[in-house]
């Protein structure tokens, strides 16, 4: 008899506890979320360079002043809304007691230049295609061309020519490189800023290939002064093209070690 009773006051206990700890969490949870100073004053944006700030305040729609409390906001809502930005690559959202909501932009850093269309973009490593914005283009060298497709092939096929791009860039440096040409079997060719020659390299050895065309330009420059292309892309040969509809010449024969 004594167990059983000690059995229900334990019970009780235990529930008027936890009806306690409920309304203590209540309480605190309506105080949150009713009391005027936590009422949203500000917002604060971090430094940004190619994101405005007008463009970020009107997609997440939060008024200042507004009697909207800062525990009512949806912050992943919030977050995601700044994501959808172009520029931003990723963003966080924090409440700053007692009336403050910060959010902090990471924006995207443009690596290379890419003509779609006759028009010209930038991109990022993550091979994300930006619009122009009003800051001056950087000087990297034109990729030619990018599909503006938006199907998942094209920027699949975007993005392993960023990638060519990318891997030319890192290899040879982008200074006096114009343009960087990659067609659909992603063979690089390459238009320098002082000469309109299409220098084609192939898809690897790059700079090996570019260095050998630099040893024969004074050649070809000499020489051929009408040439259109020049192609790399063969282990032991060099072969100038002057039209476009001839077989080619060979200038330089890497096993006759000669000219």
């Amino acid at each position: 008899m004594k167990t059983k009773l000690f059995t229900i006051l334990k019970i009780l206990f235990l529930a008027t506890g936890l009806g306690c700890v409920a309304s203590v969490v209540w309480a605190g949870y309506h105080y949150l979320h009713t009391d005027p100073r936590f009422n949203l004053r500000k917002v604060t944006l971090s430094e940004l360079k190619r994101v405005e700030d007008n463009d970020i305040l009107s997609r997440i729609q939060l008024k200042p002043g507004s009697n909207t409390n800062i525990f009512a906001v949806d912050m992943d809502d919030v977050r995601a809304r700044v994501e959808q930005i172009e520029w931003v690559h990723h963003a966080t959202v924090q409440r700053v007691l007692p009336d403050q909501i910060v959010i902090k932009v990471v924006e995207r850093e443009p690596t290379g230049l890419a003509r779609i269309d006759g028009r010209i973009f930038e991109f990022d490593g993550e091979a994300a295609i930006l619009e122009p914005d009003n800051s001056p283009l950087p000087p990297f060298p034109i990729l030619v061309e990018l599909s503006e497709n938006d199907s998942e092939s094209s920027r699949e096929t975007n993005a392993r020519k960023i990638a060519m791009y990318q891997k030319v860039v890192a290899e040879l440096g982008p200074d006096g490189i114009s343009q960087i040409q990659v067609n659909q079997n992603f063979e690089v060719s390459i238009v320098s800023k002082e000469d309109p020659l299409i220098v084609k390299l192939g898809t690897a050895d790059f700079k090996e290939r570019w260095g050998r065309y630099l040893a024969l330009k004074p050649m070809i420059n000499a020489n051929y002064k009408d040439a259109l292309r020049v192609d790399l892309r063969f282990r032991n040969k060099v072969i100038l093209n002057l039209h476009d509809d001839d077989g080619g010449k060979v200038i330089w024969d890497g096993k006759k070690k000669s000219l």
